[in-house]
């Protein structure tokens, strides 16, 4: 199963990039839509089957539906692909045992990272997600929830250092394809798209033929304490009102569960 973003994509490196009514959105799509292919193309070389994709970012058309960002028609044929569902909900596979190893494409660093492109963590509200004492971005989440049904994370292309991010919880031997390095937050040093596409083409499938490499499913210690600081007070208090949520502070809020993936679905139901 491959977990896919935006921001961590060569050649986007600009908000304008990932959501909007301009053109340079157009732009963002179709990179977005070339690197997710050319991680199914890996994932079929290596044999995976059945190969499923969800697009987990966020942005859209101005008043238009999220994650729903990639081009239909440019899409690799073999695989399926889930649009329109929210980030971090769609786990049938991992639920019924029909995956047995995740793949991030596009993935981006935590908020705060210095020299990380676009970096930030779930949302503009969100500041800093910590679990067991420990913080993670967005990718430890993923990571999190497929550790929860014994599932780990193989691979992962994006900027560097969404990569060495991952590679810090998860592992040595997870699997990279660093397609660019951030010089600040809004200007990268990127490979050519069709550069980095061969990279995360020819890297997926190694990960997976390394079956006996991979990383250990990152799995937190229960019970498993999830902090969230917010940026502002009311975002905490719209949090807060969610079953099994406590506010413990101005700007934060905190939910304890016996897996990761029960304490998230608290915190991030299906719908918003």
């Amino acid at each position: 199963m491959i977990f896919a973003d935006m921001e961590g994509v060569a050649g986007i490196q600009a908000w304008e990039q990932t959501g909007g009514a301009g053109p340079r959105y157009e732009e963002g799509r179709r990179l977005y839509t070339g690197e997710v292919s050319a991680c199914v193309r890996g994932c079929l070389r290596a044999g995976a089957a059945p190969v499923v994709a969800a697009d987990g970012h966020g942005g859209a058309h101005d008043g238009g539906r999220g994650f729903m960002s990639w081009v239909p028609e440019m899409l690799e044929q073999g695989a399926e692909y889930v649009m329109g569902r929210r980030w971090a909900t769609y786990v049938e596979p991992l639920e019924t045992g029909e995956c047995g190893v995740v793949l991030l494409v596009g993935a981006h660093a935590r908020a705060g990272v210095q020299s990380a492109a676009l970096c930030h963590t779930v949302s503009g509200s969100w500041h800093r997600v910590q679990v067991n004492g420990r913080e993670i971005g967005e990718s430890g989440i993923v990571a999190g929830i497929a550790g929860s049904f014994g599932v780990p994370v193989a691979f992962v292309a994006g900027d560097q250092a969404s990569c060495d991010e991952l590679a810090e919880l998860v592992g040595s031997s997870l699997v990279t394809a660093p397609v660019k390095a951030a010089l600040d937050r809004y200007a990268a040093r990127t490979l050519a798209p069709p550069d980095a596409r061969a990279l995360i083409e020819t890297r997926a499938a190694q990960a997976l033929a390394l079956r006996d490499n991979w990383p250990r499913p990152w799995r937190p210690e229960p019970p498993v304490l999830i902090d969230v600081e917010l940026t502002t007070p009311d975002a905490a208090g719209d949090l807060a009102q969610r079953a099994g949520v406590e506010r413990t502070g101005p700007r934060c809020v905190c939910v304890t569960a016996s897996s990761f993936w029960e304490a998230w679905r608290r915190l991030w139901p299906a719908v918003a």
